[in-house]
């Protein structure tokens, strides 16, 4: 999933692994951040920040972040994963907000 998913329901599968890759440019102070999620059926498994491209510009602080999720029981409603691009520590320093509504099944 990309920046271009943002507000989509995504189905899934207990045992899936969602990935959710956003641009980013660590050099703006900006970053991508978990807001909210379920804990009863999903779990944060790796955040990573991708170097830039070989050949890319000189002092690119990174290209994309990305996020991976892993899905471990089924969620009795669909439930909204929010990520949001902030320069402070809390949510109401988001800059933008990506969010996705996920349907996970047995």
């Amino acid at each position: 999933m990309d920046h271009t998913d943002e507000g989509r329901t995504v189905e899934l599968h207990v045992g899936d692994v969602l990935v959710v890759t956003l641009p980013v440019n660590m050099l703006t102070g900006l970053r991508w951040v978990v807001d909210s999620y379920d804990r009863r059926s999903l779990a944060l498994v790796g955040e990573t920040v991708a170097p830039p491209p070989p050949g890319g510009a000189l002092g690119a602080g990174g290209t994309v972040a990305v996020f991976r999720f892993r899905t471990d029981a089924p969620a009795p409603a669909p439930s909204r994963l929010v990520l949001g691009l902030r320069r402070g520590a809390g949510p109401d320093e988001d800059v933008q907000q990506y969010g996705l509504l996920l349907d996970i099944r047995a």
